[in-house]
């Protein structure tokens, strides 16, 4: 009996240890990948978005005693059998319908016989990829363009770094390309003219291994709109949202205060644990802060121009940016012909401005600044809401420069005069304007210094001039002797016409001329006189006929052609309007108590009047008849003002440049 009770015990013993040596302590893994990078809202994605997609896996693990295993599953729910009860080391990675690689993660599991579901989050991009923008700005009238690019990333918070930008004048554009590492990228650009910013633009980039990744953006453009911004959040659902200006206005006006809102689409499917929104108007950061499932709103205040507002959406995950733009266009608001104030010192890229800087305008809507007191000359051109900078000239240019008394110029006509007393003696140098290059370019023989040599009269003080773009004639007051000079165009170029004689008298002295919109009459007044002088315009070139007008209520200042109608004649105590009257006498037709110390008009019946204290007024003329538009009051006295084609600058006692645009 205790023989066969051993026996068994015996046989029991052998069947566990044989049961052991088959299968000495293996169990399965059981794994649940999951992709903490989502993809769904990248503003410049790579060309093929499917590229961003995982859409299968390969494990791999090292264990006990240097055991490895390695599969590959379309799903992220994985099992392994038969491995060796302890500690193994797995790495996923997802992959993409390509079988590039685009996320890893890794994970230490402890295998016990008990099997239970272990996590591996892949939340770590891999390798790099690359990335091309295009910046175009032909829309916008710059002269000096330059263009910086700036992009943070991969990882949130990251420092900000500057791209090279290939700049293609001709083309005006600019382009970037690099290679980045994988992950979510914040592009920052500003187009700038000369020193001056003309328009910023902010996206949301995403890199991934393999893949290209481009884009472009056009500076200026006519895309004016809501928008609209998808971002994953933590969960992988995707949140759609968009961007709106608070009211829906149907324009914006200059200096009004306006709110864009961003509103989630489904605020109930959204979890907004670590979601942050930054906000940037033309490039620039303005705000950043947390952001719920109510959405966020900015208040920005409007300026005129082309704007554009970026709302860039993150969470805490790797790879879930999203950004959303809207580009709005602010106009002038007023009365047709009326001029409003666009920047009251906008000469911030001039120096040595002071109360004997000359302003003159130029075709192609530019302007002449001189400072001779720092023998300087500007050519600028109207950018971003101020005088930018075009070309500078000083003394090394022309050495009379410091010694200027006048600066003569017509928006219609390419011909600038400048007059000095450069050496002691009355001298004036005519000059060709190329609106192309912004650039002054001297005309042979078309400097006289003291007297023109054929003539053999001196000069004594040049106080005037007029143009005529219509008959290609200028004329040049001398005050104080009987002769006038009259310079004409021939060809592409400008030579001396001839002389003509005044009326004489104290006309003589001449403080203001101006031509007939036609080019058939001209007009001349004195200091020294409440009339003027008027005259048709010969085949050679001077004027004939001269007729004294009607008196004015003082001694005129400034008079100029309003309409083929009606002359307007200026001085401190107020200014007139007179009936034209071809071949005959100008008779008064109206007073305005208004002081003028400066005006200007231009060929479509406007007349603007800088009065003898802080106020441009506008005034529309029809027929006999002056309309006041409306006025703007600057900070200091109006000094002097210059007028091109729809753009006005006004010197100020401040010693700064008020920039106006004329209503459209």
């Amino acid at each position: 009996m205790k023989k066969s009770l051993f026996a068994l015990v015996l046989i029991l013993l052998v069947s566990v240890l044989v049961s052991c040596s088959e299968n000495p302590g293996t169990t399965t893994m059981k794994l649940i990948l999951s992709v903490g990078v989502q993809e769904d809202g990248r503003t410049v994605l790579p060309s093929d978005s499917t590229v961003l997609d995982v859409v299968r896996y390969t494990i791999s693990g090292t264990g006990p005693n240097g055991k490895k295993f390695t599969r590959n599953s379309e799903s992220s729910s994985v099992e392994i059998e038969g491995l060796v009860v302890g500690q193994w080391n797995v790495v996923a990675k997802g992959l993409n319908k390509d079988g590039t690689e685009l996320v890893s993660g890794s994970a230490t599991v402890n295998l016990t016989a008990t099997m239970s579901p272990q996590t591996i989050v892949l939340d770590s991009l891999v390798g790099s990829g690359s990335f091309s923008f295009v910046f175009d700005w032909s829309l916008c009238s710059i002269s000096d363009p330059s263009l910086s690019v700036s992009i943070q990333g991969p990882d949130a918070g990251g420092p900000e770094s500057s791209l090279t930008v290939t700049i293609n004048r001709e083309a005006r554009t600019g382009t970037v390309s690099e290679t980045l590492a994988s992950g979510s990228y914040l592009m920052r650009a500003i187009l700038r003219d000369g020193s001056s910013e003309v328009a910023g633009v902010v996206e949301a980039v995403r890199i991934s291994n393999e893949a290209s990744t481009s884009g472009s953006y056009t500076f200026m453009a006519d895309d004016t709109g809501a928008a609209s911004l998808t971002v994953s959040d933590s969960t992988g659902i995707p949140v759609r949202g968009s961007l709106s200006i608070s009211g829906n206005p149907a324009t914006l006006n200059n200096g009004s205060g306006y709110t864009c809102v961003f509103s989630f689409a489904d605020p109930a499917a959204v979890q907004t644990n670590g979601m942050t929104i930054e906000w940037y108007y033309d490039g620039k950061l303005i705000s950043s802060s947390p952001i719920d499932s109510g959405g966020s709103s900015m208040t920005f205040q409007a300026e005129y121009g082309v704007h554009r507002l970026d709302a860039v959406v993150s969470n805490k995950d790797l790879g879930s940016t999203g950004s959303a733009s809207y580009t709005f266009t602010v106009a002038p608001t007023g009365e047709t012909g009326e001029m409003v104030l666009l920047n009251a010192n906008s000469g911030s890229g001039i120096s040595g401005v002071d109360s004997e800087t000359m302003l003159a305008a130029l075709p192609g809507d530019m302007f002449l600044i001189v400072c001779p007191n720092s023998a300087r000359i500007y050519v600028c051109s109207v950018q971003s809401l101020s005088l930018q900078v075009v070309r500078t000239y000083d003394s090394n240019n022309f050495a009379w420069l410091g010694r200027t008394k006048h600066v003569f110029s017509d928006p219609e006509m390419n011909y600038v005069i400048f007059t000095d007393n450069y050496g002691g003696h009355e001298s004036f140098t005519c000059m060709r304007f190329n609106p192309a290059s912004g650039a002054l370019e001297e005309i042979a023989g078309m400097r006289y210094e003291g007297s023109v040599p054929s003539y053999g009269i001196p000069f004594t003080n040049f106080t005037a001039a007029s143009f005529s773009p219509m008959s290609g004639i200028i004329y040049l007051a001398d005050s104080g002797i009987a002769l006038d000079y009259y310079l004409k165009e021939s060809g592409n170029t400008l030579i001396m016409g001839g002389t003509y004689q005044k009326r004489g008298g104290d006309y003589n002295t001449v403080s203001d001329m101006d031509f007939s919109l036609d080019g058939v009459r001209n007009v001349a007044s004195s200091p020294l006189s409440n009339k003027f002088i008027s005259g048709t315009v010969s085949a050679a070139g001077g004027p004939l006929q001269l007729y004294e007008s009607e008196p004015a209520s003082a001694a005129i200042s400034h008079i100029k052609y309003v309409n083929s109608q009606t002359v307007v004649t200026a001085s401190s105590n107020g200014f007139s309007t007179f009936r034209v009257v071809p071949g005959g006498v100008y008779t008064k037709y109206k007073d305005f108590n208004v002081a003028v110390r400066d005006m200007a008009r231009d060929r479509f019946g406007y007349l603007y009047v800088a009065d003898g204290s802080k106020n441009l007024i506008s005034y529309s003329a029809s027929g006999y008849e002056l309309t006041r538009l409306g006025f703007t009051t600057l900070e200091d006295q109006i000094l002097r003002i210059a007028l091109a084609d729809g753009h006005l600058v006004a010197l100020t006692t401040g010693n700064r440049l008020a920039l106006f645009i004329k209503i459209e």
